[in-house]
């Protein structure tokens, strides 16, 4: 008897997708290596965890370390084509979800009307209430209009 299990290629890709998608914030790299391990064709897995992996990391607000600035990924900064914006230090960058290599920065000019000072207010008083109840939380105010420039 054979513990061998054969599956075809899209039942390995949907088994593949299930898992990473269940992975708990935090932990969808090391779900990914055991799952790398276990398939054995990094070719597949890294195909088909690219679009898996950036779904969460923008649903769980991953935070990615830049020149020592910590910068969130998350649908509300998604510029599209991996690129997100920071509305604190008013740049742009690319982000490769499965590395975690950023670059490619742009800077960004942002109109400083009344919009962006309620949200640097907004932020400013975010940032505070993080910082007492979370100390190793981050946070940000993104206007939705903020990046498109």
């Amino acid at each position: 008897m054979s513990n061998k299990c054969d599956l075809s290629k899209e039942e390995k890709v949907w088994v593949i997708c299930s898992l990473l998608y269940q992975a708990p914030p935090g932990e969808f790299y090391s779900v990914f290596e055991d799952l790398r391990i276990l398939v054995q064709d990094d070719d597949l897995m890294r195909q088909e965890a690219a679009q898996v992996c950036a779904h969460h990391n923008k649903n769980n607000f991953t935070l990615v370390r830049i020149e020592g600035t910590n910068v969130l990924v998350t649908r509300y900064n998604d510029l599209g084509g991996n690129r997100f914006f920071d509305p604190k230090n008013k740049f742009s960058f690319k982000f490769d979800h499965l590395s975690g290599i950023s670059n490619k920065f742009q800077l960004h000019r942002v109109a400083w009307d009344e919009t962006e000072l309620w949200r640097t207010a907004l932020n400013s008083a975010l940032k505070a209430y993080v910082d007492s109840h979370f100390p190793s939380g981050d946070c940000c105010v993104v206007w939705s209009h903020q990046h498109q420039g």
